[in-house]
């Protein structure tokens, strides 16, 4: 793990953080702009100073090294990223998260992803609890074709959802379901066959048992805005405990924790598998910079609330693998 800077203060400063992602995207061999990464420093102004702030990185050769902040209030950044010219409000996507965010009374809060390419890459959308994935896909801007996986979710046991997202450059959204745990041989079959991929390895499964939290965890679906079609589905372990990666992480995720830099006091660490179509896969890491992302995501190995516990409970009754 990188050494956590315990003598500095967890708060968020602009040059030291060009620093930072220069120096790791080196070690990574991930592309590299100040231009870009300074641009969404200057126009989504304050946000990076009020919540907490990761990175982001995969284990494939040459992909970027993303960025994003948490933010525990709702403001308009959909219309922050129209106005500094990242992203059209008519088009889908932007509309869709647009649709998503106005939901439950306005409750849910709106996160950004960025990277040093395109600048904006994703728009997360906190739900602030968990909501009914029927609620979500009848929302005003979903298309047809992605609607038509109900049924499918239902059987699966993905009924309730966290967080949702857009990805505004590939067109294609993600929903992030809450599901019961502990995770499953059958249930990990199931899930990653949606993708058309084979099911975990038996290496890959025991880093599930062993990482992902045992009562619960997040399991995201990946599906093309306009057909429906589902891409790519992913397994998290969010916030594992300090001490060695899993063993099927590859030499660059090793090299992105160890070198990620950190200003918390703990650095947070969550781990994803993803598999696609073709059979493709990889694996991703998040590792917190500043704002103690650890007080947010604490609670996400502990027991569920009563309330929780019996939309888990209602979830796991619908499962059919």
């Amino acid at each position: 793990m990188a050494a956590v800077a315990v003598n500095s203060e967890s708060v968020f400063s602009s040059g030291r953080f060009i620093a930072d992602y220069k120096k790791t995207a080196d070690h990574l061999g991930a592309p590299y702009s100040e231009e870009v990464v300074q641009g969404t420093l200057t126009n989504f102004p304050g946000l990076f100073d009020q919540g907490s702030v990761s990175w982001r990185a995969t284990s494939r050769d040459n992909d970027q090294l993303n960025y994003r902040f948490y933010i525990p209030v709702n403001v308009d950044t959909i219309s922050m990223a129209a106005k500094a010219g990242y992203i059209d409000p008519t088009k889908p996507m932007a509309r869709l998260a647009k649709s998503w965010s106005s939901l439950f009374n306005g409750e849910p809060a709106e996160w950004c992803d960025f990277d040093s390419d395109k600048g904006l890459a994703k728009t997360w959308i906190l739900l602030k609890g968990l909501r009914s994935v029927d609620h979500l896909l009848d929302a005003d801007e979903v298309s047809e074709s992605v609607r038509a996986h109900r049924e499918t979710f239902h059987k699966l046991g993905l009924k309730y959802c966290h967080f949702v997202a857009v990805d505004h450059h590939s067109n294609s959204l993600n929903l992030y379901f809450t599901v019961p745990g502990p995770i499953t041989e059958a249930q990990a079959t199931a899930y990653t066959a949606l993708a058309g991929a084979e099911p975990p390895t038996a290496e890959e499964f025991a880093d599930m048992r062993e990482y992902v939290p045992e009562h619960r965890f997040a399991f995201a679906v990946t599906m093309e805005g306009a057909t429906g079609k589902i891409k790519r589905v992913s397994i998290y372990a969010l916030n594992i405990p300090e001490g060695p990666l899993p063993k099927t992480a590859n030499d660059r995720l090793r090299q992105f924790f160890a070198e990620a830099p950190c200003y918390d006091s703990r650095q947070a660490r969550t781990i994803g598998w993803s598999y696609g179509n073709g059979n493709s896969k990889y694996m991703k890491g998040e590792a917190s910079y500043t704002g103690e992302l650890g007080n947010f995501i604490r609670n996400a190995r502990l027991p569920p609330t009563e309330a929780m516990a019996k939309l888990l409970e209602e979830s796991r009754a619908s499962m059919s693998f």
